[in-house]
């Protein structure tokens, strides 16, 4: 746990406005849309292909590190990087701020016990860890999301409010109630009266891709049915959870990794434009980027992460939107937790998050103008 003085107590800057109804911090943001990668390291996000990673991915004979070292290796971290995950970096960062780079004076950590995804999206949703989480149970929690929060403070509908993830896991730490919001796992179905045939196509096809491992659905699909809901019903807050990252790693394929990374930002590039296509989003929606937990930094330890391997407390966050600006990486930059990022996220939507929890930790820094 954090100490107490790093608790959030200042004063709203707009309480007067608070008394009117407003909420402190977001002006322009109508729409928030949380993505996040599971199990991805700092290393990759901002310095690309690892030469250490690399090399140990070349000792086996089903690697295909070579081809992949001719597409993304570069000789600075910086431009190994854009290699890697150009829209991210060269239209996504500049439109926003990046955290979390500690070569750079930037540190976003986690501060749950174990460093697992379940701990690691509780932690990231309630706004602190929490101690009994001490595994990937699948079970919810009586812990309040800020998901829930904001549905509940700014009066939305049951369509307005949805999660997406490849994972099971997913639906359970979205929320701790069964009946909040859309929450979709792994191969569940929409339900009727939200869903489509272009979505009932690909929950369909989603029994048909065979993933890495049994409880994980497939992230291409993942990402279609959540864009085709975005394009049906245009909720203003929606959570896609990728979690084919955390597959790769396990299986300790850091060619295959590489490419996904590669494939991940493609989606961004569609998702960010497809956004700007339509009214309801256009120049009203913050995106937020993150991941559960880091990983091990060596060759012995990068597949796994727990909290007896360093490396695996180390995170990062994007946040991209109308009332973030415009500075790309933000380095040097104050330390901030992964429980820091529900309060972010309310704030930049006009919400104030002490209402939410006082546990929460205290929006990020440099995150709003």
């Amino acid at each position: 746990m954090r100490s107490r003085s790093r608790r959030w107590r200042a004063p709203c800057a707009a309480a007067l406005l608070m008394l009117a109804g407003v909420g402190c911090g977001g002006e322009k943001t109508h729409n928030l849309i949380l993505i996040t990668l599971d199990g991805v390291r700092i290393q990759e996000i901002f310095s690309g292909m690892d030469p250490v990673l690399a090399a140990h991915s070349a000792t086996f004979e089903y690697s295909e590190i070579e081809s992949g070292r001719a597409r993304y290796w570069r000789e600075s971290p910086e431009e190994r990087r854009e290699a890697l995950m150009p829209f991210f970096w060269k239209t996504l960062a500049p439109m926003g701020v990046v955290l979390g780079n500690k070569a750079a004076g930037s540190s976003v950590t986690v501060q749950n016990a174990v460093r697992w995804s379940s701990a690691g999206y509780a932690e990231l949703l309630t706004g602190a860890p929490r101690a009994e989480i001490v595994d990937n149970t699948l079970v919810r929690h009586p812990y309040r999301t800020f998901m829930e929060f904001a549905r509940s403070e700014l009066d939305l509908d049951a369509s307005e409010v949805a999660q997406f993830g490849s994972w099971d896991g997913i639906k359970f730490a979205a929320s701790s109630r069964d009946d909040a919001f859309l929450m979709n796992g792994a191969f569940d179905p929409i339900p009727a009266a939200l869903s489509n045939p272009d979505m009932d196509r690909l929950v369909a096809l989603r029994h048909r891709m065979l993933g890495l491992w049994e409880e994980s659905g497939n992230d291409g699909l993942t990402f279609e049915l959540a864009l085709a809901y975005l394009r049906q019903h245009e909720p203003r807050l929606l959570w896609i959870a990728f979690g084919q990252s955390d597959d790769w790693g396990h299986a300790d394929r850091y060619d295959r990794l590489l490419e996904y990374l590669h494939l991940i930002d493609g989606m961004l590039d569609e998702l960010w434009n497809t956004l700007q296509s339509m009214d309801a989003y256009r120049d009203r929606t913050t995106l937020i980027l993150t991941t559960d937990h880091g990983r091990g930094v060596t060759a012995q330890t990068w597949a796994e992460h727990d909290v007896t391997i360093p490396g695996s407390e180390d995170i990062w966050v994007a946040v991209i939107g109308p009332d973030t600006p415009d500075r790309g990486e933000l380095a040097p930059a104050p330390a901030a937790h992964q429980g820091d990022i529900a309060a972010t996220a309310l704030q930049l939507l006009g919400l104030d998050a002490r209402a939410f929890s006082a546990e929460a930790g205290p929006p990020i820094p440099g995150t709003m103008d």
